[in-house]
Formats: structure tokens, C-alpha cells, sequence
């Protein structure tokens, strides 16, 4: 089970940055449009799990199965801007085999000649939602994956606000510790919801 796997990784050593950074010299990314990038990942996340949930409980599922496809794909296009500015997330992404999330990987596959058939057979929306008995694990790890987001952006509000070198070391080091979180809630999440969805068609 996808938690069951997140929580097993997180039982790991905590990852050492490529440059064997220490605690002391650890690379904080700060750039400003990470804050507005993890603001808009986790109101998507919050509206993939609303849709998925109203997917089951209305007679309506296809509209907002239809309008949660769209939103997945809004979190990737997200995300990878996230990696693009911030290394460190970028390297936790990676560890979760989640590269669909960095920007030096192809967004996705070439399709086979298959692929393009069995999609064209489908129906319209491509997303399968999770079954019942997943559903609370899908809104409790959304809670998690967005409350992530915002004490990271916290931290690094913090980090830039303060004025001692020691307490702005401290808000890095957090700040860095929430970004592994942020990559094992979305690589759970992403098992329980089938994500990522093949790109849409441009035509």
C-alpha cells in the first residue's frame, strides 16, 4: 500500500545533497516564486481530492472526474517549476522515483502506436478514482501533502526574516526536512489516485 511505502522510505537515512553538503552549509532555495508555486500545489491537491470525493458521492461523477484530470495535470505543470527553482526538492523528487516531476525528464513517454489505440477506446476522462475504502487514506495524505507545502513555505518565510545566521540555519534545515515529505506524500498520493495521467491532447 502507497502509505505503507511512503512510511517504510521514511524510515531511511535522511538524504545527503549531492555536494555532501553539512548541516551548517546546507543549500536553502529561496527564490520568491516558490512560495506562490507550493500555494497553487496544494490548492490543487486540495481540489483533486474534493473532485475524486464528489466523483462518488453525486450524480455528477464524470463532470468531476473530467474537472480532477484537469487539476492532476495542473500539479505536475506545478511541480516541475518547483524542481526547475529548487534543487533540493528536486533531488527528494528523484529519490521517490517521481521524475515525472523534474524538468530535466521528458514530461512523458512517446506513445506506441498501442498506447494511442487503447486511449482512443477509453472514455473521455482518462482518471480512474480510488475505491471507497481509499478514500479517507487519499483526503488524510492530501491534509499531509498540503500542510507540507505551507510549513515549507513557512520556513522559508522565517529563514528570510530572520537575522541571526544560526536561527536562519535552523529555519533551512527544517524547511529542507519538509521538501522529503512533500515528495512521500505526493508518491503515495499518486499511487492511490493513478497519477500522473498521460498528457492532454493538445488538439
Amino acid at each position: 500500500m502507497a502509505l505503507f511505502r511512503a512510511y517504510k522510505k521514511s524510515a531511511k537515512p535522511k538524504p545527503v545533497l549531492a555536494d555532501n553538503m553539512s548541516c551548517t552549509a546546507e543549500l536553502c532555495p529561496n527564490h520568491p516564486d516558490l512560495l506562490l508555486l507550493r500555494d497553487a500545489a496544494a490548492d490543487e491537491r486540495n481540489a483533486i481530492a474534493f473532485y475524486l470525493e464528489a466523483s462518488r458521492s453525486s450524480c455528477l461523477p464524470r463532470l468531476f472526474l473530467d474537472v480532477a484530470e484537469d487539476e492532476m495535470h495542473h500539479y505536475v505543470e506545478i511541480m516541475r517549476e518547483v524542481s526547475r527553482l529548487d534543487p533540493v526538492q528536486a533531488q527528494m523528487f528523484g529519490e521517490e522515483e517521481l521524475d515525472i516531476l523534474l524538468m530535466t525528464r521528458p514530461l512523458f513517454k512517446p506513445k506506441t502506436k498501442s498506447d494511442i489505440r487503447k486511449e482512443a477506446e477509453s472514455a473521455d476522462s482518462q482518471v480512474i478514482p480510488p475505491g471507497r475504502k481509499e478514500m479517507p487514506t487519499v483526503m488524510l495524505a492530501t491534509k499531509a501533502l498540503t500542510d507540507e507545502l505551507q510549513a515549507t513555505n513557512k520556513y522559508q518565510r522565517y529563514m528570510e526574516t530572520a537575522e541571526d545566521p544560526s536561527v536562519q540555519r535552523l529555519f533551512c534545515h527544517l524547511m529542507n526536512e519538509e521538501k522529503e515529505h512533500i515528495a512521500e506524500f505526493t508518491a503515495a498520493l499518486f499511487e492511490l489516485t493513478h497519477e500522473p495521467l498521460p498528457p492532454e491532447d493538445e488538439s
